[in-house]
């Protein structure tokens, strides 16, 4: 059973552990951003889906303004993914922004 709330995009190594736990999976692999943008558009317009997980590479790929363009317009929580090299650091740029730019200050930074 597969949920409903949760849907991730990324490489099949990363889907495999996701899709062993019910999460709905969207394979896309290599460097191929142009995929992954339009997945990634096609997965924030359903509704009954809360969060979006996504490879960190192919967040990087396809650029935090076109990320953050996609949450602004549908209210979906979306998140990058590290791979098993390590994590870039994506998800916390990300957060960080969120804050600056809703509250005015950075809460995450020493």
């Amino acid at each position: 059973m597969e949920s409903e709330k949760i849907a991730a995009i990324g490489s099949g190594q990363q889907m495999l552990a996701l899709k062993s736990i019910g999460v709905r999976t969207v394979e896309v692999e290599g460097d191929n951003f142009a995929e992954a943008g339009e997945k990634l558009g096609e997965l924030a317009r359903e509704d009954g889906l809360s969060l979006i997980l996504i490879g960190e590479s192919l967040a990087e790929g396809i650029g935090a303004h076109f990320v953050a363009d996609i949450r602004e317009s549908t209210g979906k929580v979306i998140m990058a993914m590290p791979s098993h090299e390590g994590s870039a650091g994506l998800t916390t740029r990300w957060l960080k922004e969120s804050m600056e730019h809703s509250i005015g200050v950075d809460l995450i930074s020493d």
